[in-house]
């Protein structure tokens, strides 16, 4: 009876926003823990938020600072899409290149191959190069491309010294190769000599320190990441192993039109084991879907089998004091305490400058987004994975639209701002500090 109430003392779940941080006890993140011989690499992979570079940035410069510049990490190549941002990183494309992602046209495509970048830039056109400056100098170069008996030859020159590098091999597979850099440099370009440069991402190093890949696509989910190539995903990982890996999905699950968690439990399941798989026994950590709202209607009774829960009404969130007012031509619901109805449409607001505000349709939480994070909770603690409920941490149901007025978030109640994603970095990091504490002897 008693071993009865052990196991079902040991299977209850945890309900905390940090859950299985002892699965992280491993990351180096204290001065510490750090190697001599090498920089420590977090590498997180998710959709937008990611490869926005907003949080991932904040969390870069905050661990850099407190433990060095270890450089900027791997990055997709050249500037595939818009929504992809490499802080630190200026990049120029000439030539004709072309980009393909995990998601999007052409995504379901095996070729070109892609890996854990998200992102393939590809040229045949002799002359066609890509460049960066980086704002901190680095002193090694990573690059991967696909490699076959067509090449392809490359000119690689870092700061002032040029060299021809050549990938040709006897069949087609990913390659990997770090330079070294004789004297640190800021900057990097590779010009296409012959063949078909097919570039599956590049990185800046340095000897010592942090450093934090930001590797998103937009639009994406995790089942998208079932797309990468796994020879190309085991390369990039043996050519720059991670101390942590972050999964960051389920904003794009929550507002798809119908959300299956049977199937979500199916996907992480799969996506765990094949990085277990490529890049050894690395400590992962599955981060929530943040709050976010809506005003389609059509993802109300979003969740197959029925809504997990009610969608949560934000319109009583709003605040509409002077100095917290919504965006200028964006349509939100203002709230009137005073007898808790919608005010007319449209409605002014005095303030340093007067705003017209449209009532526009209800604002409310698309159920999906709690039911994703339910299953990453739940399947990760069963995985012995970390688990961190960013929207627990963000303050629960409609914090979206308080983040979104005090300049945090976008009028889109989704995207972050600078200072948004820097409190986002600012409350994980907090809780990891806090877990290691309470760990310490």
């Amino acid at each position: 009876m008693a071993a009865l109430a052990a196991l079902t003392l040991a299977a209850a779940p945890c309900l905390a926003a940090l859950c299985g941080a002892e699965f992280l006890a491993g990351v180096p993140l204290t001065a510490a823990q750090m190697p001599t011989t090498r920089p420590v690499h977090i590498v997180q992979i998710g959709d937008s938020h990611t490869a926005g570079d907003a949080i991932t940035s904040a969390l870069r410069d905050t661990l850099q600072a407190r433990l060095g510049d270890g450089g900027r990490g791997l990055m997709p190549a050249g500037r595939p899409h818009a929504g992809v941002r490499t802080r630190g990183v200026a990049v120029a494309v000439s030539g004709a290149w072309r980009a393909r992602g995990l998601f999007g046209s052409n995504a379901a495509d095996a070729w070109p191959p892609r890996g854990i970048t998200g992102y393939t830039v590809s040229s045949q056109s002799p002359g066609a190069a890509l460049s960066l400056a980086a704002d901190s100098a680095f002193t090694a170069f990573g690059l991967c491309v696909a490699a076959g008996p067509a090449g392809p030859r490359l000119s690689l020159t870092l700061g002032a010294d040029t060299q021809e590098v050549d990938f040709t091999a006897e069949t087609d597979g990913p390659q990997c190769r770090r330079f070294a850099v004789p004297v640190a440099t800021g900057s990097a370009r590779l010009e296409l000599l012959a063949g078909e440069a097919i570039v599956t991402g590049w990185w800046l190093e340095r000897p010592q320190g942090v450093i934090v890949s930001n590797l998103g696509v937009p639009g994406s989910q995790l089942q998208f990441l079932g797309r990468a190539d796994e020879a190309t995903m085991a390369a990039q990982f043996q050519a720059l192993p991670a101390d942590l890996v972050i999964l960051a999905f389920g904003t794009n699950e929550g507002f798809a039109p119908f959300f299956d968690a049977a199937r979500l439990e199916s996907q992480i399941r799969e996506q765990v084991a094949r990085i277990r798989r490529m890049a050894g026994p690395v400590p992962i950590l599955m981060i929530g879907p943040p709050d976010a709202a809506s005003r389609n209607t059509e993802l109300r009774n979003n969740v197959v089998g029925g809504a997990a829960g009610p969608a949560p009404d934000c319109n009583r969130s709003i605040l509409a004091a002077p100095s917290r007012l919504p965006v200028d031509g964006i349509e939100i619901p203002l709230w009137i305490d005073e007898g808790g109805t919608l005010a007319s449409d449209p409605v002014t607001l005095s303030g340093p400058m007067p705003r017209p505000v449209r009532r526009g349709l209800p604002l409310f939480n698309p159920p999906a987004l709690a039911a994703a994070s339910d299953v990453q909770r739940r399947v990760a603690q069963d995985l012995g994975i970390a688990f961190w409920d960013w929207r627990a941490r963000q303050g629960g149901a409609c914090a979206a639209v308080r983040w979104m007025q005090t300049g945090l978030m976008g009028p889109d109640f989704i995207h972050y701002s600078a200072a948004g994603g820097a409190e986002v970095a600012r409350l994980l990091l907090a809780d990891l500090d806090a877990a290691r504490a309470a760990s310490a002897p």
